[in-house]
């Protein structure tokens, strides 16, 4: 364990429940980062794995429970109604239910990998008038899906730079390892937006003829 991760430990081991408050706001509207971020200390065990995973988990289903109920409210009706935002909205939207081919449990799997639009497609849907016992099902299966992805890149990550530092006795051969898979990660992610952009290029063509 390298000094600053000891001194992360020492720290959140002062305050027990700290740890629980950080995995759970970090769940809840951190994203991608934080959540990978969180995973690769709890492979260091700065948080006990098993309740690591519970915390993860009620973070993100209270986070898109309170998008959606926002979702209902009038404010988020002005936000989403703005000239401004809807059509960029509408065109996110019509892409994903291209990509999802109308599946709804799809389209929630594809809004939680987008970058930025895991609460705005939340709130959007909220505001087609879904009923809440239809929202979250496939939201409930979306979130197990996003978690168990970013928590296994996250944890394994974690264990890779340990596994890379002490072979090669250099912590920079495992921050290489850590930057390598970071990378992956990020590429896999402009494939996406990219692979989505196009879509709503061929949308906003199509609103032209």
């Amino acid at each position: 364990m390298t000094p600053s991760i000891e001194w992360i430990s020492a720290f959140i081991a002062s305050y027990p429940l700290l740890q629980y408050l950080i995995v759970f706001l970090g769940a809840a509207f951190g994203g991608e980062v934080a959540l990978i971020s969180l995973s690769f200390l709890a492979a260091h065990g700065i948080f006990p794995l098993l309740p690591f995973l519970w915390v993860s988990f009620l973070g993100t289903t209270s986070g898109d429970i309170l998008w959606f109920f926002l979702g209902k409210s009038r404010l988020a009706g002005r936000v989403i109604g703005h000239r401004y935002a809807a059509p960029t909205l509408s065109v996110i939207m019509e892409a994903i239910r291209r990509v999802s081919r109308g599946n709804r449990l799809l389209a929630f799997i594809f809004a939680k990998f987008l970058v930025g639009t895991r609460a705005i497609v939340i709130i959007y849907v909220s505001k087609t008038n879904i009923s809440f016992k239809n929202f979250f099902p496939p939201d409930l299966v979306a979130i197990l899906i996003w978690l168990t992805t970013l928590i296994s890149i996250g944890y394994l990550s974690g264990l890779g730079f340990t596994y890379v530092s002490g072979i090669l006795k250099s912590i920079y051969a495992g921050i290489g390892f850590v930057i390598l898979i970071l990378i992956v990660v990020v590429m896999a992610q402009i494939w996406l937006k990219k692979f989505f952009e196009k879509e709503e290029e061929e949308v906003i063509e199509e609103e032209k003829l």
